[in-house]
């Protein structure tokens, strides 16, 4: 479960209080919201197994986003555990992990030591992630200069050649044109046939 509050400055009051009484070992009770808080996720339970996948629907503000930062870690759960077992990937917000400064190349080699993998792992895959991503010579391009659909090309094409245990995938395929997307669906196949 996950509550946040509806204005920023509720929020950081209860934060730093939540800190102080954390500091000074002073329990306190999450399960229960204070004033402007409301549950974003609330007793969401599941498991998944090795080859298996899960489609997330709802509506708008129903918590789906919420749920995948909470599963790679982003932000922690008011509520509960989350237990994975493996390297995850992730694309969740587009652009999310990328240093907007730094070449795409830059960007490539960052995500991948992230993902865990040596610098002579990610040279290995480079090639491979530079012609998935269809973006050429703008490898070289600093990323704030990419457009949304760069962005998620690349982003999409580190995760799928790193080859993560686990891959969380938001709605950033939906800004794609419809042959990437498709792309990425095959991907996805193919990674899913490797994990059984």
């Amino acid at each position: 479960s996950k509550k946040f509050s509806l204005n920023l400055r509720t929020s950081m009051m209860y934060g730093l209080k939540d800190l102080g009484k954390t500091m000074l070992g002073i329990p306190y009770d999450s399960s229960q919201l204070r004033e402007k808080e409301f549950w974003a996720v609330k007793d969401i339970s599941f498991q998944l197994r090795r080859g298996e996948c899960l489609g997330l629907i709802g509506r708008n503000g129903a918590g789906k986003s919420t749920l995948l930062k909470l599963l790679n870690g982003l932000i922690r759960p008011d509520e509960g555990s989350i237990t994975m077992r493996g390297k995850v990937g992730a694309l969740i917000e587009l652009g999310a992990g990328f240093n907007p400064l730094l070449s795409g190349r830059e960007n490539v080699y960052n995500n991948g030591q992230l993902l865990g993998f040596s610098k002579k792992e990610v040279e290995e895959r480079f090639n491979a992630i530079l012609e998935f991503a269809e973006i050429g010579k703008f490898i070289d391009s600093p990323v704030q200069n990419y457009s949304s659909g760069m962005k998620v090309r690349l982003g999409f094409a580190i995760a799928a050649q790193m080859e993560p245990d686990i891959l969380l995938i938001d709605e950033v395929l939906a800004v794609g044109d419809m042959g990437f997307v498709l792309k990425c669906f095959n991907k996805m196949d193919v990674l899913r046939s490797k994990t059984a």
